[in-house]
C-alpha cells in the first residue's frame, strides 16, 4: 500500500530535522506523506520569518506506479519522475544530500536491491532506509504489482554499505547510510533508551 507505519513518522522527521538537508529525493512516494512532512518541518515549522510559498529546499520523487499521483503531490514536490527505481538510480546524475526510502526496499527482490542501495550510496549523501523488522506476505494492493513483498533485509545486512546508524525502533529496521551519520549518535541513544524504557519516558518526558 502506498503508506508505512505511523508510529515511525515521528523518527524519520527528527532524522531530517538533525540532517537538515538541502535537498532530498523520496523514493517510492506512494501517498506523498515525507514530501509533505519534509517540506512542512523544515520549511514551514519555525520561528524563522517566511514567505509562505517560496519554498528552498529542493524535494524531488520517484514513483513506479503513477495513478498515486495527484494535485497535492505536483505542488509539494519540484520534480516527479514516473519511474521504475533502481532503473533511476542507474542512471541518476543529480546528488541529494538525503535519499528516502521509507517501506520501498521489501518490495523489491535482493539482487536488484543490492544494486540500488550500491548506486544510492555512492551517488548521495545520505541514504535513510525504512523496512520492516519481520518478513509479511503482502499482495498486489491498489491493483498495483509493485506492492508485493518480495524480500527482507535484516540491519547487520544494511550495515555493509558503507557508514552506518541503526535508530531503534520496534517495528521497523531504520538506518542511516552516509556520511553525516555522526549527528545521529544522541538520537540513536534517545531511542535506544526509549525502546528499553518505555514507561519511563511517556511519564516524564
Amino acid at each position: 500500500m502506498p503508506s508505512s507505519y505511523f508510529e515511525q513518522i515521528p523518527i524519520i522527521i527528527d532524522i531530517l530535522l538533525r540532517l537538515r538537508p538541502s535537498s532530498i529525493l523520496d523514493l517510492g512516494v506512494g501517498f506523498g506523506k515525507y514530501g509533505f512532512l519534509a517540506r512542512e518541518y523544515l520549511e514551514v515549522w519555525g520561528e524563522n520569518k517566511k514567505v509562505f510559498g517560496k519554498f528552498q529546499l529542493r524535494i524531488d520523487g520517484v514513483e513506479g506506479f503513477k495513478d498515486y499521483i495527484t494535485p497535492c503531490h505536483n505542488y509539494i514536490y519540484d520534480n516527479i519522475y514516473i519511474e521504475d527505481i533502481v532503473n533511476f538510480s542507474k542512471k541518476q546524475t543529480a546528488s541529494y544530500d538525503v535519499v528516502l526510502m521509507i517501506d520501498v526496499l521489501e518490495h523489491i527482490n535482493k539482487n536488484d536491491g543490492i544494486s540500488l542501495i550500491q548506486n544510492l550510496t555512492q551517488k548521495n549523501r545520505n541514504v535513510i532506509i525504512a523496512t520492516p523488522s519481520k518478513f509479511h506476505k503482502q499482495g498486489a494492493s491498489f491493483s498495483n504489482p509493485l506492492e508485493i513483498h518480495r524480500s527482507y533485509w535484516h540491519k547487520r545486512e544494511l550495515s555493509t554499505f558503507g557508514k552506518t546508524i541503526h535508530i531503534p525502533f520496534k517495528n521497523s529496521t531504520i538506518v542511516v547510510i552516509g556520511r553525516d551519520v555522526d549527528l545521529l549518535k544522541k538520537y540513536r541513544l534517545k531511542r535506544l533508551l526509549y525502546e528499553i524504557l518505555p514507561g519511563f519516558f511517556q511519564r516524564f518526558i
